[in-house]
């Protein structure tokens, strides 16, 4: 799962945790490297460390902006 969470690295994404809890629309900095065993994230103007084997999923969030959708007439 490691590389997956890589992958969206500087991404806007949602993080559901072990205990049942998620966290929504966050930056996620980083997965960690090397001995690193710590997830890194942005959320609510604030700097966030996960311990990675508390994180169950992680997942991209889509602009869901209306606008962006529509197309001029």
């Amino acid at each position: 799962m490691i590389e997956a969470i890589k992958n969206l690295e500087g991404h806007r994404v949602s993080v559901a945790l072990k205990d049942g809890s998620r966290l929504d629309d966050c930056s996620l900095v980083s997965a960690g490297r090397g001995a690193v065993e710590t997830v890194w994230i942005f959320t609510n103007g604030m700097d966030v460390f996960l311990p990675r084997d508390e994180v169950m999923d992680v997942w991209e969030v889509l602009d869901r902006n209306p606008r962006a959708l529509c197309t001029a007439a």
